[in-house]
């Protein structure tokens, strides 16, 4: 299931933030904004089967049964994208060309069905800031030339929608289908509402957020698209003003999460097929010093979690640190746990969070953890935290320890979920080439 923070206009769907270290200088043969590689690269060209090549960003998903991975490949000024099986690499191919390294760069992956995946670079190309995505097939060859797309983007099943934003005036909505050579506008939202996208199986929701109200459209990349409708309005809270809503999709229906200023959680969705269901009001609350940091649900289970900050927990050094919390809602029944999930750790930073619950055996929390004591060529990232929920039994723990510079989420398919890291080697000071690597779970 994929889900939206709708806090401000997203780079692109899918939570996605890129974690990318904490150093602001460029890796080890990184070419500059003024220059390009010796020996340019031709996009589509062929690499070796070197997972150890990459830099950050980097992005994946499991798409086509095997993972497929993507990152800056710095030496060369491209972005590989390499298919594994088991771990081992498939095919690589340089999918964009002509890029440099930024510290805001990002990479993205989205499965697109049988179409393969997309793979979507915001960062400099050609001496420009772009946001550009490209089409690979589930053996690596291109489908697509490379496209510049708007502030946002759903790649689906059957095509791809993104926004097209503007100085002035209203958002454009653009689709294409991906036997389609070009996009087509299928809708707009007005100047006065903050447009953001959220992506299902095969719909795409378009929301616009208002002063009073936020609206939601479905669209289909063929063309086909909804009429606008309000999933929330403020006035249906009183004077409990609004301190934040989530957006999520199960399959192709629209869920919603919001917290008031009071802390009082209400939950509703909008089916694909029938009637917007009433809001259900929680008994439990989220205090207003609580970050609520994932939303996601599946057919039985709406899970919302958030952090919270224990400020007398690290006495004597100067920081705080968060334990990390879930409200757990049955979909069915309305019955609600509030669930702890780890305590406050003073030599561990939690976050970025996502919810897989397409994972076999229900759904799992993961989060990154960060070290907060940062020794000489140590990785900032010292392990993944895994919560996995099995029906009728107890919340399952795991860490996966690994010294990386990002992870990023690929997702879930019939054979589980995995992530994606770019694992440091032991002595290392990050300023050169690394690995890629997928891990399993749960």
């Amino acid at each position: 299931m994929r889900r939206l923070r709708l806090l401000a206009l997203m780079s692109v769907a899918l939570f996605p933030g890129c974690t990318c270290g904490t150093k602001q200088s460029p890796p080890t043969g990184a070419a500059t904004a003024d220059a390009a590689p010796a020996t340019p690269v031709p996009a589509g060209a062929r690499a070796r089967l070197d997972p150890s090549v990459f830099s950050a960003p980097i992005g994946a998903a499991r798409a086509s049964h095997q993972d497929v991975v993507a990152g800056l490949v710095a030496a060369d000024g491209v972005v590989r994208a390499m298919g594994l099986v088991d771990g081992k690499p498939v095919w690589a191919t340089d999918v964009l060309t002509g890029v440099t390294w930024a510290p805001d760069a990002e990479v993205h992956v989205q499965a697109a069905g049988d179409a393969g995946v997309a793979v979507i670079w915001r960062g400099q190309r050609g001496g420009k800031v772009v946001r550009t995505l490209v089409m690979v097939s589930p053996d690596g060859a291109l489908r697509s030339e490379p496209a510049d797309i708007g502030a946002a983007a759903c790649a689906v099943a059957d095509g791809l929608v993104w926004l097209d934003t503007r100085a002035s005036g209203p958002t454009r909505v653009l689709a294409r289908a991906w036997k389609d050579t070009a996009g087509h506008e299928v809708l707009s939202v007005a100047a006065d509402r903050d447009p953001a996208l959220v992506c299902g199986d095969r719909d795409v929701f378009v929301l616009g957020d208002g002063d009073d109200d936020l609206t939601a459209a479905a669209v289909v990349p063929s063309g086909t698209t909804g009429k606008p409708a309000v999933a929330i309005r403020d006035a249906d809270f009183g004077d409990d003003d609004e301190r934040e809503h989530d957006a999520y999709t199960l399959g192709d229906d629209l869920g919603f999460v919001r917290v008031g200023s009071s802390g009082a959680v209400a939950l509703r969705e909008l089916p694909r097929e029938g009637t917007p269901t009433p809001w259900r009001r929680l008994k439990q609350t989220i205090p207003p010093d609580d970050d609520v940091v994932a939303v996601d649900g599946d057919a039985d289970t709406t899970l919302v979690v958030f952090t919270h900050d224990a400020d007398d927990a690290c006495p004597g050094i100067g920081s705080t640190a968060e334990s990390v919390r879930a409200l757990r809602v049955d979909r069915k029944t309305g019955a609600e746990s509030l669930l702890e999930l780890a305590p406050a750790d003073c030599d561990h930073s939690p976050g970025p969070f996502w919810i897989a619950t397409a994972a076999p055996g229900g759904p799992a929390i993961a989060w990154v953890e960060r070290t907060t004591k940062l020794a000489a060529k140590a990785a900032p990232i010292t392990g993944v935290a895994l919560r996995s929920f099995p029906p009728g039994a107890e919340v399952k723990p795991r860490r996966i320890d690994l010294q990386a510079d990002a992870v990023v989420d690929a997702g879930c398919d019939a054979r589980g979920c995995s992530f994606a890291a770019l694992l440091r080697p032991t002595d290392a000071d990050g300023m050169q080439p690394e690995a890629i690597a997928p891990f399993s779970y749960p």
